[in-house]
């Protein structure tokens, strides 16, 4: 039976992730760029918001599985080809996030008729958000090592990292939620002429675009 007291506190670091620290960090510019861009009203930023932590908590939930497995398994894993792929196909997901805002949906919309922005935009914001998740940054992983020797089983690590991600998907919400809901207000009021809406737009986009191009390049740059 998983001790209540480190659920608590998984929660709570969770949380402090989530509201102010890694997890904000990584996340925030990627979700706040593409809403912001794609000027998407208030309930479909909320709604895009928790597409993309849900595939977040998925990932925390697959590594949670493998700290309760083993810390040398999860290291290995950490340490794979596997979690580059990620890296790559997150990357490349961002890109094409940052090119859909360029553009609109309307050329999306005459590749595929029937909800063709609403299926991109969950189904492509889930797999950015697992694929984020499932890279762990080094306090990340530093936390899944002591989900691996506190946990007595693999469903034991995995109910570990329901709650640290349960608290990452509370304070993000609220936290992208809150800066999201501030760029959605902003630019139907500040930015009135067309001309000054279209940079704004073209902005986020580019903006986007680099965010994808660094997560895909960085490991490279590293090894020069």
């Amino acid at each position: 039976m998983p001790n209540a007291a480190a659920l608590l506190q998984l929660f709570g670091i969770g949380f402090s992730f989530g509201l102010a620290g890694p997890c904000l960090l990584v996340c925030t510019p990627v979700l706040i760029s593409y809403i912001a861009g794609k000027q998407a009203k208030p309930k479909q930023a909320l709604l895009d918001i928790s597409v993309f932590l849900s595939g977040r908590l998925l990932a925390y939930l697959l590594l949670g599985y493998l700290a309760g497995l083993s810390g040398l398994i999860l290291r290995q894993f950490a340490n794979s080809g596997l979690v580059s792929l990620f890296k790559f196909a997150g990357g490349v997901i961002i890109i094409l996030l940052g090119i859909y805002v360029w553009l609109g949906r309307e050329p999306l919309s005459r590749l595929c008729k029937r909800r063709a922005g609403a299926i991109f935009n969950s189904g492509s914001l889930f797999i950015l958000g697992f694929a984020v998740g499932v890279f762990p940054c080094a306090p990340l992983l530093a936390l899944l090592l002591e989900i691996t020797l506190i946990s007595k089983s693999a469903m034991g690590g995995m109910f570990y990292a329901l709650f640290f991600g349960l608290g990452t998907f509370i304070s993000g919400f609220i936290a992208v939620g809150a800066l999201s809901g501030i760029f959605t207000w902003f630019a139907p009021r500040f930015l009135k002429s067309k001309t000054a809406g279209l940079i704004f737009k073209l902005s986020c986009a580019v903006l986007l675009i680099l965010l994808g191009l660094n997560l895909i390049f960085k490991p490279y740059l590293y090894r020069v």
